[in-house]
């Protein structure tokens, strides 16, 4: 095997992709008139922070006392450029109520919350735009000991997308493999399929993934047109830090796989190419935007094997062993 083939190898076998949950840090409820004891240990947190390909919002109800809380009602209002592609735990219902032209009204509701217990509700957000500079407000209501009603409302959370300027950077292939095991590296993925019945046009796809990548300014370091994979990378001029990206077709997925020390710009970058590549097909009337799928498990947002050349077809999740019809 020739040293180009050996890296070209090494470099495959290395695509894993794995989150982290962020820290949240908690903020203390301002104490009420009424049953001080239990107020006062009554606290909330909220967090907005990249998690893979997507922003994760946190909140986080904590109750110290020694008595529960009843009839928490949480109310979160969101930006409507922002889809819940999915939440955690899932068993607690959301739902959503009337919204306006702007924001969306998400309900998360739950009986009891018992004396030194915590209940935390994570949204995991996509990006259906890129021109975001707005807010997130949540306000929580419950029952006491005293069996009376308190409310609380957070600080708005500002939500703020700084776009990336990326410089195309060249570097040896067989530096790839060494870049990816730098510490502190963050990795993410975004997956999708094309609802087409029959055999997919992954010539096509494989062509639209290269012009796409050239087009957001990255530089081609290698490729393999057989297995339609390549490697592109550029520097991000804001941050300073280096962005490995490498598209391909495999399992009948659209796939576009970020690694930089930014979690910020492999949000940008990748969910840029998630808009772009839709735009893209739907305007060569093959399907719909609607008709081409996102590939994360509904339940643990898992990355899925495979996407069905056939309606109706289950996938089941290969980390939580969800079932799950897409398409």
């Amino acid at each position: 095997m020739s040293k180009k083939e050996k890296s070209k190898s090494q470099i495959q076998e290395l695509i894993i992709f794995k989150g982290k949950l962020a820290q949240i840090k908690t903020e203390k409820k301002a104490t009420s008139s009424e049953d001080v004891d239990q107020e006062d240990n009554i606290k909330f947190s909220y967090e907005l922070a990249p998690f893979g390909a997507v922003y994760r919002y946190s909140c986080l109800i904590s109750n110290e006392s020694n008595a529960p809380i009843t009839e928490i009602k949480t109310k979160i209002k969101i930006p409507k450029n922002l889809q819940v592609s999915r939440y955690s735990p899932s068993n607690i219902k959301i739902d959503k109520s009337k919204s306006d032209s702007e924001f969306q009204v998400l309900n998360a509701n739950f009986e009891t919350l018992d004396g030194n217990s915590k209940q935390q509700i994570n949204l995991f957000l996509n990006l259906l735009n890129l021109n975001i500079n707005s807010e997130i407000s949540t306000s929580i209501s419950y029952v006491n000991a005293k069996d009376l009603i308190r409310a609380h409302n957070a600080k708005p959370t500002k939500v703020i997308l700084s776009p990336g300027k990326i410089e195309p950077k060249i570097i040896p292939s067989f530096q790839v493999t060494e870049f990816l095991k730098i510490e502190g590296i963050k990795k993410a993925i975004k997956s999708f399929g094309v609802g087409i019945e029959g055999k997919p046009y992954t010539e096509l796809y494989y062509n639209q993934v290269n012009e796409l990548l050239k087009k957001h300014n990255f530089q081609l370091i290698t490729k393999d047109d057989t297995k339609k994979i390549a490697w592109y990378f550029g520097t991000d001029l804001d941050s300073k830090e280096d962005v490995l990206i490498i598209g391909q077709i495999v399992s009948n997925k659209v796939e576009f796989l970020a690694v930089s020390k930014n979690p910020s710009i492999i949000i940008y970058v990748l969910n840029s190419l998630e808009i772009d590549f839709k735009s893209r097909i739907s305007s060569l009337s093959l399907v719909k935007i609607d008709q081409i799928y996102n590939l994360e498990c509904v339940q643990c947002g898992n990355i899925l094997s495979t996407f069905p050349n056939k309606k109706g077809v289950a996938v089941k999740c290969q980390k939580c062993n969800k079932e799950q019809v897409i398409w």
